[in-house]
């Protein structure tokens, strides 16, 4: 083959490639719509931010101000939701030890079977 069907035979590849792409970008969007990125709190607070900074035209201080408010905010949520995980984990501490209770041996193998399964579940949904 000579340089000019060298050349030729990679751009055809090249688009295929990016052919590939969108299309699949286009599915996975289509076949797949509640699956999206989460975002970080810190990205979170950033788009925010950034909103806030359009639509007002903060000034710099402003800008510092609602900075360490988001900062103080975000401090305080996750005190309550420390709070509230502990006190989730032992109302389940104390359910699975009511359930365990009314089971025979057999039956508390399967339950924590199957408690374990759904914990595994759970912290994968908490992930997506």
């Amino acid at each position: 083959m000579n340089r000019k069907s060298n050349l030729v035979v990679l751009g055809y590849l090249l688009m295929v490639f990016l052919a590939g792409a969108v299309v699949g970008g286009f599915a996975d969007r289509t076949f797949f719509p509640g699956k999206e990125t989460r975002l970080t709190p810190e990205q979170y607070k950033a788009r925010i931010i950034a909103e806030l900074n359009k639509r007002l035209k903060l000034q710099p201080d402003q800008l510092n101000r609602l900075d360490g408010i988001f900062d103080e905010t975000g401090d305080h949520f996750r005190a309550i939701h420390k709070k509230i995980d502990t006190d989730l984990n032992a109302l389940r501490s104390e359910h699975d030890d009511r359930v365990r209770a009314i089971l025979t041996a057999e039956q508390r193998t399967e339950y924590d079977k199957w408690r374990a399964e759904r914990e595994k579940q759970r912290a994968a949904e908490q992930r997506h």
